[in-house]
């Protein structure tokens, strides 16, 4: 099999492999004078100055607003006597599949990079949460209604033609496609990105975010006023090189210990992160051509370095112990954190007094700059 190297890199094959703690540290700094550095043995300590990322990419949205009345339940008031407020978050929402009621996708003719989405009978499925007057959550309610109500339907009630209409159509640049639902790519669908386990994330083609509010609300009926923003997104997945500010720091919590013991002192501790930091792909710095098999330059183990013990005892003296004999000794170090010494002076280095002002003074200096 073929395999890839940096040109102008010769680099031998070797078995040895520089030894990684177990906690996932990592050694290794691809230092500049090294012709050959292989990141498959030496991970590479630190933060990257820009990150690789496979980011969902918004190309096209546009959003239009909606508004209906909504009843939360029956008998609200006997059973919610202490409601005060209410609000609402848009947990899924279904697409009708009875013809002539589904949503349309289709691409513009002679425009093929934009498609004409028509929304009708949307099911936007709630979940209401009830307050009293201390802001304390009474209940949480399930509430499903219907907006953008098809002819001949129970909701067609809440019809009206400027907050509530039957269908809207709208036009969105996606140059990539669209998604859909079996591979005959018979029927195209939108993604909705809500809060049901399966469908919170964005999915390539077009997506659907419906964020809901309380307008008003009716503690005595349980009636609601809905009002509804809906945005369709053109989202497709690219990758991009981004600029950050450092890592995030992530707060810890801590538990009150129990016992001195490793794993009280490990929970009491700081966090563990990652220390290896991913390739810097492409350039300026090209660390993806650091991956090469480079020559063993040394032992695998090495053992730690003696050091011999200092010679017993204090300075020694060498030569004839007499007068004039020849001496090599280290003097003993004054006394640690004794700073202050006696001055004496020879009575024969001062001079005689003497009336003069002049002689006074020169006897002055040279005490001062003893």
């Amino acid at each position: 099999m073929p395999k890839y190297k940096p040109k102008g890199c010769k680099c031998g094959r070797s078995n040895a492999v520089n030894v990684i703690a177990a906690n996932g540290s990592c050694n290794g700094t691809p230092p500049s004078p090294e012709p050959c550095f292989d990141v498959c043995t030496n991970p590479i300590c630190g933060t990257p100055q820009y990150l690789t990322l496979l980011a969902p990419v918004v190309y096209d949205e546009i959003g239009i607003n909606l508004c209906r009345q909504v009843t939360l339940a029956e008998n609200f008031a006997t059973t919610y006597p202490s409601a005060e407020s209410a609000t609402a978050e848009a947990v899924s929402v279904t697409f009708s599949t009875a013809p002539g009621e589904a949503p349309a996708i289709t691409p513009i003719s002679g425009r093929p990079n934009c498609y004409s989405v028509t929304l009708r009978s949307l099911t936007i499925n709630f979940a209401v949460k009830l307050y009293d007057c201390a802001k304390r959550i009474l209940a949480v309610l399930p509430v499903s209604a219907s907006y953008l109500p098809a002819s001949g339907t129970p909701d067609y009630t809440y019809f009206d033609e400027d907050t509530n209409p039957s269908s809207v159509e709208l036009e969105l640049y996606a140059p990539y496609g669209v998604s859909y639902s079996s591979a005959d790519a018979s029927a195209p669908v939108i993604n909705y990105v809500g809060f049901l386990a399966g469908s919170s994330s964005p999915a390539q083609g077009l997506n659907m975010i419906v964020i809901p509010k309380v307008l008003s609300f009716d503690a005595s009926t349980g009636e609601v006023s809905m009002g509804l923003t809906i945005y369709l997104k053109s989202i497709y997945y690219s990758q991009y090189l981004i600029p950050h500010n450092g890592r995030a720091v992530v707060p810890k919590g801590s538990l009150i210990p129990q016992e001195d013991s490793v794993c009280m002192e490990f929970v009491s501790g700081s966090l563990l992160d990652r220390e290896i930091k991913p390739l810097e792909l492409g350039p300026p710095h090209n660390e993806e051509t650091l991956k090469n098999e480079c020559e063993n330059t040394g032992a695998c183990c090495c053992p730690p370095a003696q050091t011999p013990p200092p010679a017993a005892g204090g300075g020694t003296v060498t030569g004839g112990g007499g007068t004039g004999g020849n001496t090599d000794a280290t003097p003993p170090a004054p006394p640690a954190g004794n700073t202050d010494h006696d001055v004496e002076i020879e009575a024969e280095s001062l001079p005689a007094p003497s009336e003069s002002p002049d002689s006074l003074l020169n006897t002055l200096a040279r005490l001062g700059s003893l």
